[in-house]
């Protein structure tokens, strides 16, 4: 999955849940400066945090991500969703064309 393959999917999903971006593509430095991991997704572009207009969706939103390849971790006020071949320390696939 490409960067652009997945920001088409992310504003899928925003569109869909009532879902704002408020962290994705982030440098070396801003991702050490807010606690990120060192092979984080947001430093290939592939893992945003979003926030919603209302509720937190339920069981919906995680078959809709998993259907199109992605997962949504809850990390306290925000969700953080990401491509599913990608496991934190791990080499992801190589982008599809």
């Amino acid at each position: 999955m490409t960067p652009e393959q997945f920001a088409g999917l992310v504003y899928d999903y925003g569109l869909a849940f009532s879902a704002s971006a408020t962290s994705w593509f982030r440098t070396p430095d801003h991702n050490k400066l807010v606690g990120g991991i060192a092979r984080s997704a947001h430093l290939a572009g592939l893992a945003v945090d979003v926030v919603y207009d209302g509720a937190r969706p339920g069981e919906e939103a995680d078959s809709w991500l998993a259907s199109r390849g992605l997962v949504r971790l809850p990390e306290g006020d925000h969700d953080h969703l990401m491509p599913d071949f990608w496991v934190h320390g791990s080499t992801p696939r190589p982008a599809e064309p």
